[in-house]
């Protein structure tokens, strides 16, 4: 199991039980809340003590519980350590000495995200400069030494093997990229676990290569520009085609942001005497990006004949399963006592908040990182690369007209190579690393850094 995967559910796990036994629920039911809807890692060790308890392997939830933290890996004692507060505020009596051991779990997790984001983010400085300089050196330095070692006699009787040069190019680079990319994407403590196969489909308009490298061939186009006038339409297609739904989810996640924000606002309606319906309206639709669906709330609210649940679930759930989880532990409360409901909307409003403020300044610090992938792919690995290739010219008349005849196309592959690799391993710097990120990533790097390369390549020196 991975430790740092397993600390970075933590404040979500937190959330959920807090939810629960902030509204007055027993800690038994914010365990089985957790092992039917919290996170996946989470969720399975959550299963397992609900198994050993409902067999009779252990006297009580909250002793399996308490037991299986203390077999947790290192890098998760934070999880551990916040979830045995939440056991201890759990059998507090006093409800002031419960909200604050409540409070300071919530806070220990986050601090303790904080320190796991830092950490991985130094970690990240030596694996990228070996990208950078196998990525980008070896190959540039292969192509300016190129015409020394194609002079018969100066390192032997006959030049450089042409078929070592590709598979170093093409093979032992990108290799070892794929290795270190590989690296990179198991230390991060961030990345969820994408069931994104499904997704593949989005790359099939790339499969409109095909046709149009056959017709570049049948026109009798120079070979060395074979894959920038096949590949780079087909991205471009490509991207054109993924825009609505890339579109789409960058909305749903941009509202999904500012539902979380209005939680709080709901608990502070809430305590200045609204019921939960008009405070869970009022403060959605008071928020610009989020009105639609403060209608859609009201709409269900009207129609669902007191099962609010439902209607929350219809009208929060698709843009945010965990707010409208969150919800609905709050109406649950409101039922009972409408000020234990404010509280609690205020408590998980404020971790929220907390969360997120965390996570985007770990996304700032990993900023630079991501961008400088980003540039090296797209604009300076094709511009060195392509600078070299225009040297080869004038190189090769100075050797005796030794030609470097299939270079430019080589490259050209390398580069395509180099483009999928970069783009994994952005998708794998941050949460979210499906099979759709990765393409549309791929299809907004690769035109650039082919288009860069010709333009640069076919300079005369």
């Amino acid at each position: 199991m991975n430790g740092h995967r397993l600390m970075n559910e933590c404040p979500t796990v937190i959330g959920m039980m807090t939810s629960v036994v902030q509204s007055g629920g027993s800690i038994d039911t914010a365990i089985r809340d957790v092992a039917e809807e919290g996170p996946n890692l989470s969720k399975s060790i959550f299963q397992e003590v609900v198994r050993l308890a409902d067999s009779k392997g252990t006297a009580s939830l909250s002793e399996g519980l308490s037991s299986r933290m203390v077999c947790l890996p290192e890098e998760a004692a934070g999880y551990g350590r916040c979830v045995l507060m939440i056991l201890s505020a759990a059998e507090s009596a006093d409800l002031e000495t419960r909200d604050r051991m409540l409070r300071e779990a919530s806070d220990s997790a986050l601090e303790s995200i904080a320190e796991m984001g830092e950490s991985y983010g130094a970690s990240l400085t030596i694996p990228c400069m070996m990208i950078f300089g196998i990525g980008i050196m070896v190959p540039m330095i292969l192509m300016s030494i190129l015409p020394m070692l194609s002079i018969g006699g100066m390192f032997g009787s006959t030049g450089i093997d042409r078929n070592i040069l590709m598979i170093i190019t093409l093979a032992a680079v990108p290799s070892c990229l794929l290795m270190m990319t590989l690296y990179i994407r198991n230390r991060n403590p961030f990345l969820k676990q994408n069931d994104g196969m499904k997704d593949i489909r989005t790359a099939l308009p790339l499969m409109i290569a095909i046709p149009l490298l056959l017709v570049y061939l049948m026109i009798g186009g120079s070979r060395d520009f074979l894959l920038m006038a096949a590949i780079a339409p087909a991205c471009v297609i490509t991207a054109l085609l993924m825009s609505g739904s890339v579109h789409s989810e960058s909305k749903r996640r941009k509202n999904e942001q500012s539902l979380m924000d209005t939680v709080f606002d709901i608990g502070n309606r809430m305590l200045s005497g609204f019921n939960f319906e008009k405070a869970s309206v009022d403060a959605i639709s008071s928020n610009e990006g989020c009105r639609i669906i403060a209608d859609c709330l009201e709409k269900e609210y009207s129609l669902c004949r007191g099962d609010v649940r439902s209607a929350i679930i219809q009208a929060v759930g698709p843009t945010s399963p965990e707010v409208s989880s969150s919800l609905c532990s709050i109406a649950s409360c409101s039922s009972k006592d409408p000020d234990d409901a404010s509280r609690l909307a205020i408590t998980l409003g404020r971790q929220m908040q907390s969360r997120n403020v965390t996570k985007r300044n770990i996304g700032i610090k990993l900023k630079s990182t991501t961008d400088m992938m980003l540039g090296t792919a797209m604009i300076f690995a094709p511009l060195v690369l392509g600078m070299s290739i225009s040297m080869l010219e004038p190189l090769s008349r100075m050797n005796g007209g030794f030609t470097f005849e299939g270079t430019t196309l080589m490259m050209g592959i390398y580069l395509i190579e180099l483009s999928a690799l970069i783009s994994v391993l952005i998708s794998s710097l941050g949460e979210e690393s499906g099979i759709r990120d990765v393409i549309w990533r791929f299809c907004l790097i690769c035109p650039v850094s082919l288009l860069t390369f010709a333009a640069c390549s076919i300079i005369q020196i």
